[in-house]
């Protein structure tokens, strides 16, 4: 098993990402609520998808320290 360390800076870079992603990410379940429009609610739905997928991504780096790989 390898594990990787990451600086702080790498760290709190992530978890700023991660911000901005839970606040966007907050902002298309809104409007995907707030939407009738079956069109605009699939394409809603696939950006909601993405973004929680890039979410994870960052949660690896905003991790304490290491990681696992």
């Amino acid at each position: 098993m390898q594990v990787l360390s990451f600086s702080g800076e790498v760290a709190r870079s992530a978890n700023l990402h991660l911000s901005v992603l839970d606040e966007f990410i907050g902002v298309v379940q809104r409007k995907l609520s707030e939407t009738a429009n079956p069109f605009a609610r699939d394409s809603l739905s696939d950006m909601l998808a993405d973004l929680i997928e890039q979410r994870g991504g960052y949660l690896a780096l905003a991790e304490p320290a290491a990681i696992a790989a």
